[in-house]
C-alpha cells in the first residue's frame, strides 16, 4: 500500500509536468514521491509555463482569447472584480483569462515545444508566495501607470518584471491563486540578516536586495481546479503601458518578442511520515480526481 501511495502521487505530480503538458509522459518511480521537502495536507502544486512569440503574433492577441473567459478574475474579498479595478489592469496593459476542458490545439502545441516554452515547477504550502519572472530583465525599463486617471512616468534601470502569485485553498479541492506585480530594479545591496534555520535556530546570513516597487492595486484573483489554466498576457498598445514592459522583451539586436504566461495549480497533501504510515488511508480526493481526468496525453 505504501507502494501504491507513492505510484499514485507520482501520477498526480506526471499530470502537472514538463512544459506543462508532453504528450510522452516520464516513467512513474514507485520508490517514493517525485517531489521532496514540503510536506502537509495543504501542499500546492503551481506549474508555469512562459511562452514566446514574435510580436503581435495573431494567437497570442486574437484567436487565443475566444478560447479564454476573461470575466473569470476577482480582486481580494470581492465577489465580482470591480469596474475600476478591471479598467485599471487595461489601462495598464494586462490581460488576464481562465481556461478549462481542452486546451486549443496551437496552446497544447506551444506547451509541448521546447523551443517556444520555459517551465518549471515547484511546490509549497497553501498561503505563501512565489516570484515568477515573466521575461528576461530590461536594461532600462520606461512606462506610464495610470491610476484613478492620473499618468505616472516610471523609469528604472536594470529592471525585472515579476508576479507574485500566492495559492490558498477554496472549497471543492479549488485553488484560488493571487497575482500582484513587481518591479524588481537598481543594484543588489548586501546585508548581513538573522535567518531560521530548520530546526528554529537563528544564524547571521548574507542576503542581497534589490529596490521593489508593488503595485498592489493592480493584483488580482482566481479560483481554479487542477483540470483550469490561467493565462496572462499583455494588451499591444504603443509598447509604454506597465503589461508591456512584463510581457515584450527585446534582447540586442534581436527583434522584439511576446511573452505569454501559463499557470495551472493543484492541491496534493502529501504524507509527513513514511509512505507505510499512510494504510488503509483513502488517496485524497483532489489525487483522486486527478487520476480519473487523466488521459494518454496530459491535458
Amino acid at each position: 500500500m505504501g507502494r501504491g501511495w507513492a505510484v499514485l502521487i507520482g501520477v498526480m505530480c506526471g499530470m502537472l509536468a514538463g512544459c506543462l503538458p508532453h504528450r510522452e509522459r516520464t516513467t512513474v518511480r514507485s520508490h517514493g514521491p517525485p517531489l521532496a521537502g514540503v510536506v502537509g495536507e495543504d501542499v500546492v502544486y503551481l506549474d508555469f509555463a512562459v511562452l514566446e512569440k514574435p510580436l503581435g503574433d495573431s494567437f497570442f492577441n486574437r484567436e487565443l482569447w475566444s478560447d479564454t473567459d476573461e470575466e473569470a478574475l476577482r480582486a481580494d474579498g470581492d465577489p465580482i472584480v470591480s469596474l475600476e479595478r478591471k479598467t485599471a489592469l487595461q489601462k495598464n496593459g494586462f490581460r488576464i483569462g481562465q481556461i478549462s476542458g481542452v486546451l486549443p490545439t496551437k496552446l497544447q502545441d506551444m506547451l509541448d515545444s521546447p523551443r517556444n516554452c520555459q517551465a518549471r515547477r515547484i511546490q509549497l504550502h497553501a498561503g505563501h508566495e512565489t516570484i515568477v519572472p515573466v521575461g528576461p530583465p530590461w536594461p532600462h525599463c520606461s512606462c506610464r501607470l495610470v491610476q484613478d486617471e492620473q499618468l505616472t512616468p516610471l523609469a528604472v534601470d536594470k529592471a525585472q518584471c515579476l508576479l507574485e502569485i500566492v495559492p490558498t485553498l477554496a472549497d471543492e479541492g479549488r485553488i484560488r491563486l493571487r497575482f500582484t506585480p513587481h518591479i524588481k530594479h537598481g543594484d543588489m545591496q548586501t546585508a548581513y540578516e538573522p535567518v531560521q534555520e530548520a530546526d528554529g535556530k537563528l544564524r547571521w546570513g548574507r542576503q542581497e536586495h534589490q529596490a521593489d516597487e508593488v503595485y498592489p492595486w493592480l493584483s488580482w484573483s482566481l479560483t481554479i481546479v487542477p483540470n483550469e489554466y490561467v493565462v496572462v498576457g499583455t494588451i499591444l498598445d504603443n509598447g509604454e503601458s506597465l503589461g508591456e514592459q512584463f510581457f515584450l522583451t527585446r534582447e540586442g539586436e534581436q527583434p522584439m518578442v511576446q511573452h505569454l504566461l501559463v499557470v495551472r495549480a493543484a492541491n496534493v497533501p502529501t504524507p509527513a511520515g513514511p509512505l507505510d504510515d499512510t494504510l488503509g488511508k483513502s488517496p485524497p480526493l483532489a489525487l483522486r480526481a486527478g487520476i480519473t481526468t487523466s488521459r494518454g496525453q496530459a491535458p
